[in-house]
């Protein structure tokens, strides 16, 4: 039997997705999820994936342009993670899957930052 697909790590990855009951929790609070209308322009995003995204920073506190190649690209999730914030949804998301907002009294940075020479 091959245990390589089993190494803590891919656990430990997996453990950071949204489970299905969870999401079913939070889509009645994302906007993206309330008007399915066809709509003209770019291409529609998985926000499973888009949410799943946003909280791996928020879990790892890990900058942006450290997410895996797995999420989307940072600078879409960073693109979300603004507008839930702004608009309230975040915080809403936070309290309904951890009945906390301690994930998000951190400054979460986009880029990796670089001690100086």
């Amino acid at each position: 039997m091959d245990t390589s697909a089993f190494t803590p790590l891919r656990c430990l990855d997996e453990a950071l997705e949204l489970t299905d009951e969870q999401w079913q929790r939070v889509v009645p609070l994302l906007p993206e999820m309330l008007d399915r209308a066809r709509r003209r322009g770019r291409p529609t995003i998985d926000t499973r994936r888009v949410l799943n995204s946003v909280m791996w920073v928020l879990r790892t506190r890990e900058p942006w342009s450290a997410m895996p190649k797995r999420y989307v690209p940072y600078q879409t999730a960073h693109r979300y993670y603004l507008r839930w914030k702004r608009s309230g949804v975040l915080v809403r998301i936070v309290l309904t899957l951890f009945n906390t907002e301690a994930m998000l009294e951190r400054r979460v940075t986009r880029k990796v930052e670089t001690p100086p020479l």
